[in-house]
């Protein structure tokens, strides 16, 4: 438990292994929309964690790299 007046520690985007989809919208640059669609087709993995989405890094960056 923390402290009265601490914060909890915050990890940068860069070094995250579990990123949302704003996470991962913000560091590519793509739309949240596109990264949706991408999630729905099935070429970008996700899975729903409560209620929002979840991207491994891993898979984020196995989708971009097939985009080019």
């Amino acid at each position: 438990m923390l402290a009265k007046g601490e914060q909890e520690p915050s990890v940068p985007i860069a070094d995250k292994l579990l990123l949302t989809l704003t996470e991962a919208q913000l560091l590519t640059g793509l739309s949240k929309q596109f990264l949706l669609s991408a999630i729905q087709e099935g070429t970008l993995k996700a899975k729903t964690i409560g209620r929002s989405w979840r991207i491994k890094r891993s898979d984020l960056e196995a989708f971009i790299a097939d985009l080019f």
